[in-house]
């Protein structure tokens, strides 16, 4: 009799002794199959042990039934792995270094700009035909230029130091108008300077003229100027009360005034200039090799030929503008007062220096070509070396003014200050400082005035040649 068919307990497998014989086999066959040998690893080799699945990454067992099942199924059908995303950022600059990157981020938020390029007027830069010049450090710097050194190789194989006056054809900040007349006036002085000669008078070596600057090359000068003298002189008075003397000593002044006027025979005389600017300031003092200032005075050099010309061969021209101008300031009517404040001096008509402008270069509005305001302006500079105070001064320029044209100065002071306390350096300056230009002093006067009696030039002017200049 055939079993229902609901009726499976008679013939479940699980029952059946062989059935269960298969079933332990299996068992044994699955196990034998998970278990893993113990296995000799190499030296180096890196082992990595994972039980993270590739697929879903979920951690299961490896004795799990699920894990088996799914083991099986991989088995049967090829395995899509997705690509893992790159650990590194996808920036462009994955080959820098962070610190590398942070810095560069930092300097474009600061603003840093990169190093300019460098000048033609820089320091280390080269000038000249041959690129003799190399350009050193700043010396001095005005409105319109800079003075900088330049260092050379002679042809004997020794080092040069001399001195460059630079002044850009663009200068900085300056409006087109004064850029151009700046340009004018170097040209100018240029004209009369590169023909001075004389070992009392800053030689001009050589200029060098390109499309970004002009370039003066000049002896270098060291120790300053006279005008740093006699404040050097007034300070110690003051620290030291050195008998009231602000002044040079006797003999330091002598030996500069007969310098400086060495100088000024060369122009009037020999060359027929007249410098216009005549001061303190506008003397170096080169004391190169000087061991001891107090007794040696060094070289005086004059220097800033700016407003410097040269004398008319024919004066009938300028002697019939003086005697116009002379005519109309006596014939102005005293009624007028328009008429007298035009012809009364100011400031602003001075050619020079206020302080050492003469009588008469006051009252004109127009350059002099003549001699006499040169010696004027020695005759000042002589009494201030003696005295260590100017013969005109005033807190009110228009004082000032008033006291150069009535020529109104303090001799007593002058005698006081003189060595011997004898009057010939009063004589001196007395007449340097006429006013009347056809009584003053001309320089010839002033070489034979028993005040100079015994000076002496060092410097050998027979021996100064003008060769070695180039102009380019």
């Amino acid at each position: 009799m055939a079993s229902p068919p609901g009726d499976v307990m008679s013939d479940s497998p699980a029952t059946s002794p062989r059935a269960s014989s298969d079933m332990i086999s299996s068992s044994e066959s699955i196990l034998s199959k998970l278990m893993v040998s113990p296995q000799t690893i190499p030296e180096g080799v890196t082992v990595e042990h994972s039980i993270m699945s590739p697929t879903s990454g979920e951690m299961t067992s490896p004795l799990s039934r699920d894990s088996s099942l799914k083991s099986s199924r991989a088995s049967s059908r090829p395995t899509r792995v997705p690509r893992r995303p790159p650990r590194r950022s996808n920036s462009a600059n994955t080959s820098v270094s962070p610190a590398h990157a942070f810095l560069s981020s930092w300097s474009k938020d600061a603003g840093v700009e990169p190093a300019p390029e460098p000048q033609p007027d820089d320091e280390g830069q080269a000038i000249g035909l041959q690129n003799e010049y190399i350009i050193g450090r700043t010396v001095n710097q005005g409105g319109c230029g800079v003075i900088k050194e330049v260092h050379s190789i002679t042809e004997r194989g020794e080092r040069s130091i001399r001195a460059v006056k630079i002044v850009r054809k663009t200068i900085p900040d300056t409006p087109a108008d004064e850029n151009e007349k700046a340009q004018q006036e170097l040209e100018h002085e240029v004209s009369v300077w590169r023909h001075l000669i004389h070992p009392h008078i800053l030689r001009l070596h050589a200029v060098y003229d390109t499309d970004f600057a002009t370039f003066c090359v000049m002896d270098f000068n060291v120790g300053g100027t006279l005008f740093d003298l006699v404040r050097k002189s007034r300070t110690s008075a003051d620290t030291n009360g050195s008998g009231g003397r602000k002044g040079l000593d006797p003999k330091l002044a002598k030996s500069y005034a007969y310098q400086l006027a060495s100088a000024l025979r060369y122009l009037h005389e020999d060359i027929r200039v007249c410098h216009r600017d005549i001061k303190l300031e506008n003397c170096l003092v080169d004391m190169t090799g000087v061991v001891d200032p107090d007794t040696d005075p060094g070289i005086l050099r004059l220097c800033d030929f700016g407003l410097a010309d040269f004398l008319h061969s024919d004066s009938s021209l300028d002697d019939s503008l003086a005697l116009a101008e002379d005519h109309r300031l006596n014939l102005s009517p005293p009624s007028s007062s328009s008429a007298a404040e035009s012809n009364r001096p100011t400031t602003s008509s001075v050619i020079g220096t206020l302080e050492y402008a003469s009588p008469k270069g006051l009252t004109v509005h127009r350059k002099l070509f003549e001699t006499a305001g040169d010696l004027w302006a020695f005759g000042v500079i002589v009494y201030v070396l003696c005295t260590g105070d100017l013969p005109f001064k005033h807190p009110m320029p228009s004082k000032t003014i008033e006291l150069i044209i009535q020529a109104d100065w303090d001799d007593g002071a002058l005698k006081n200050a003189a060595a011997d306390g004898s009057d010939s350096v009063i004589e001196l300056v007395q007449g340097c400082l006429e006013k009347d230009i056809d009584l003053r002093w001309t320089v010839g006067e002033v070489l034979r005035s028993p005040w100079l009696e015994g000076c002496v030039d060092l410097v050998d002017v027979e021996g100064v040649s003008g060769g070695g200049s180039v102009w380019v």
